[in-house]
C-alpha cells in the first residue's frame, strides 16, 4: 500500500471529472443509437487512440515482464470479457431500463465492491482509515444525490433493470482489481490496451438483440461523433491512460474512492455551465466526499518488511 501523492490527487480528481463529463455524453447518444452500438463504437474508438501507446510499450519490451502463465491469460478474460463488457454495456443498458435514483444508489456500492473483491483478489487490507474514508464519502454522495427513497424502484418493472445495473457495478469492481493484478507482470499500456479488445470482443454476441444498422449512421450529427470522440479518445483512453499509470503504485480499493468526486464535479459544471442552484445539502454532501477522499488517499502505509521494500525497488517504486 503508498500513500497518494500530491499529484495523484490532482490527476485522479481530473478523471472523476471526466467521468462526470462523460455520463452526459453517454445519455446525449442514446438519442442516436442503443447500448450495444454505443459501446463498439467508442471502445473502437479507444482502441486506436491507445494503439501507439500500447506499440510504444511492446517496442521499449516493457509489455510484459516474464513469460505469462495460464492462470494470467485467464485473469486478463475476467477483466476484458467480463469486467470491462459489464461496466460498459450492462451499466448503459441497465440505466435505460431503471430509474436514475436506482442507477444514483448502485452507483454508489462500486468503490466498496472493489474493496471487498481487492481483499479477495489481491490480499489488500481494508484498513480502519480506509473503512471511514468510505463511509465519510459514500454518506456525501447520497446526500447530494438526494434520493428519493420513497420512489425506489428495486422489483416489478425496473427489476431487470436493476440486476443490469448491478451486474454493471460488479463489473466494473472486477475490471479495476483484475487490472491491479495484471500489472504485477503487464505494462499498464498493455493491460489497458487489450482489456479494451476483449471488451470490445465481449460487446459483439449483443448485437443479436441490437443489430446495427448502417443507415442509421448517416443520421448522426456533428454533435453525436463529437460525442462518440470524446467518449472513445478521451473517456476510454486518454484519461483510462492516466488512471492505469497511477494504479499501477496505489491500491485498487484506495484509488476508487476517487469515483465518489465524479457527482462533485456535476454539480460544479451544472452550476458553471446552466446556472443551476447549490443547495446547503450539495455543499455538505460535497465536503464530507471530499473529506472521505483525501482519508483514504492520505492514509499513511505501514512500515514495509525489508523483502517488501527490495521488491518494490526493483519495480521502481518508494513509499515517497
Amino acid at each position: 500500500m503508498a500513500r497518494a501523492r500530491k499529484s495523484d490527487i490532482v490527476l485522479l480528481a481530473l478523471v472523476s471529472c471526466v467521468w462526470g463529463a462523460g455520463c452526459t455524453a453517454i445519455k446525449y447518444t442514446q438519442d442516436w443509437m442503443g447500448p450495444v452500438v454505443l459501446n463498439l463504437w467508442t471502445l473502437g474508438i479507444s482502441l486506436l487512440a491507445l494503439f501507439p501507446f500500447a506499440y510504444d510499450e511492446y517496442r521499449r519490451k516493457e509489455a510484459v515482464r516474464r513469460v505469462l502463465a495460464v492462470t494470467d491469460y485467464l485473469d486478463y478474460i475476467v477483466m476484458g470479457l467480463v469486467g470491462l463488457t459489464s461496466m460498459t454495456l450492462l451499466y448503459t443498458w441497465g440505466a435505460r431500463l431503471s430509474l436514475a435514483s436506482n442507477l444514483a444508489l448502485v452507483t454508489t456500492a462500486v468503490p466498496i465492491l472493489t474493496a471487498l473483491i481487492a481483499v479477495i483478489v489481491l490480499r489488500e487490507r481494508l484498513t480502519r482509515p480506509r473503512v471511514i474514508g468510505f463511509i465519510i464519502a459514500m454518506l456525501g454522495v447520497l446526500i447530494i444525490s438526494d434520493i428519493q427513497w420513497g420512489t425506489l424502484g428495486l422489483l416489478g418493472t425496473y427489476l431487470f433493470g436493476n440486476l443490469l445495473l448491478t451486474a454493471g457495478a460488479v463489473g466494473n469492481a472486477i475490471y479495476v482489481v483484475y487490472s491491479k493484478k495484471l500489472l504485477n507482470h503487464s505494462g499498464p499500456m498493455t493491460v489497458l490496451f487489450w482489456g479494451q479488445a476483449l471488451g470490445f470482443i465481449g460487446s459483439l454476441p449483443f448485437l443479436f438483440f441490437e443489430p446495427f444498422k448502417l443507415d442509421s449512421v448517416k443520421m448522426y450529427t456533428l454533435s453525436t461523433w463529437a460525442a462518440l470522440i470524446f467518449l472513445g479518445a478521451i473517456f476510454y483512453a486518454y484519461v483510462m491512460v492516466i488512471f492505469y499509470r497511477i494504479l499501477v503504485r496505489l491500491d485498487a480499493g484506495q484509488i476508487m474512492v476517487f469515483a465518489y468526486l465524479q457527482p462533485v464535479f456535476g454539480i460544479i459544471s451544472a452550476a458553471i455551465l446552466l446556472h443551476e442552484s447549490i443547495t446547503v445539502n450539495m455543499v455538505i454532501g460535497g465536503l464530507l466526499v471530499v473529506v472521505g477522499t483525501l482519508v483514504v488517499a492520505l492514509e499513511r502505509p505501514a512500515p514495509l518488511d525489508v523483502a517488501a521494500e527490495s521488491a518494490l525497488r526493483e519495480r521502481g517504486f518508494s513509499e515517497n
